[in-house]
């Protein structure tokens, strides 16, 4: 069995049992190479989904699988294994001020003890995906927000993960540069067909970006919709403009209800 399995799912950070859970009952399986959003109001458990699928949070109960494996519970050296082949990007970049471009792309090869010739090499080859060869020497002071965010996604992907995990990674940036990441992601995503789990409140986003797109809802946290979007790629900013996006669109808005804000939804 290959890919993300979410099995039964129950997360309770407030251990009184009368107050709904983070996320309740919660089960979803992502195929290799997918790219799945999830969405939904604030409060409604995107994150704490997407840090217990990186190991970053533990289930109160049920179990997550990659690739067959069970994450929760799992020995060191298993939970090393399987998340070695995790990628995260998150909506702060959190690149080393110190460093420049390349050697930020670096830092996880490092890390993995890759030689310095051929961590050099890769880093240059992930920059080149992003389109930041140029940038290289830069420190990230001296790049925008939009490429500090294509620094961070050459760096999660330098070590070649099967997984990549995104949280809001374009939530910070203005209307123009999103929509210009969003078509360098999703060209990124055709060339190296990596399995992306992407959390966003735009519904437009998800829309423009997955294959499937996950609508959740909060008190508690569960999954309320899970939709094919059948949209032809590669897709052009334009296609946002057809019938079947605004179609899609409009069946996603009708699942978010009262707990999405007005200026979410808008996004």
């Amino acid at each position: 069995m290959t890919g993300i399995h979410v099995d039964s799912v129950t997360k309770r950070f407030d251990q009184d049992a009368t107050k709904p859970p983070t996320l309740d009952e919660i089960g979803l399986s992502i195929a290799d190479g997918e790219f799945v959003a999830l969405l939904g109001p604030s409060g409604c458990g995107k994150t704490t989904l997407l840090r217990m699928i990186g190991g970053l949070e533990q289930p109160t109960s049920g179990s997550v699988l990659i690739n067959g494996e069970q994450l929760s519970g799992a020995s060191k050296t298993t939970r090393r294994k399987l998340l070695a082949n995790v990628g995260f990007v998150f909506q702060e970049h959190n690149l080393l001020p110190w460093r420049n471009a390349l050697a930020n792309v670096a830092v996880p090869l490092e890390v993995r003890k890759v030689p310095k010739a051929e961590r050099l090499r890769i880093a240059e080859e992930m920059l080149a995906l992003v389109g930041l060869s140029e940038a290289a020497g830069k420190l990230p002071h001296e790049l925008s927000g939009g490429m500090r965010q294509r620094v961070a996604i050459a760096r999660a992907l330098a070590y070649d993960p099967d997984i990549l995990l995104m949280d809001e990674p374009f939530g910070a940036v203005d209307a123009q540069t999103r929509d210009s990441l969003n078509l360098e992601l999703q060209r990124i995503w055709m060339q190296r067909r990596k399995t992306v789990v992407f959390v966003t409140h735009s519904v437009p986003e998800a829309v423009f970006l997955a294959d499937r797109v996950v609508v959740m809802r909060a008190a508690p946290g569960q999954i309320v919709e899970d939709l094919r979007v059948t949209i032809p790629r590669p897709r052009s900013l334009d296609a946002s403009l057809t019938q079947d996006f605004l179609a899609t669109t409009a069946r996603l808005r009708s699942h978010l209800g009262e707990g999405t804000s007005a200026q979410e939804l808008a996004k």
